[in-house]
């Protein structure tokens, strides 16, 4: 299983791959849309790289659920994802 800090490392990755803008870091109280520049195109972008590398299918009911959150909110739902599959 994997541990909370490789979840939360690979989702940074993933988050720095898909963001319009250059950043090095992500913080856990930054906002996707504002903070880490995720418009939907780049959001959804984003999910589908998420469930390619974790084998996981994020319900489409959650992805509003994500707009205007955190990034901690992303590691939060995809950690449940995960732990339930």
């Amino acid at each position: 299983m994997m541990s909370g800090d490789d979840l939360r490392a690979g989702l940074e990755r993933l988050v720095l791959k898909n963001s319009r803008l250059e950043l090095e870091a992500v913080a856990d109280e930054q906002e996707l849309n504002f903070d880490l520049g995720f418009d939907s195109h780049a959001l959804l972008n984003l999910l589908l790289d998420i469930e390619d590398e974790y084998k996981i299918e994020v319900p489409p009911e959650k992805i509003p659920d994500l707009i205007g959150k955190p990034f901690g909110v992303l590691v939060d739902l995809v950690r449940q994802s995960v732990e339930s599959k």
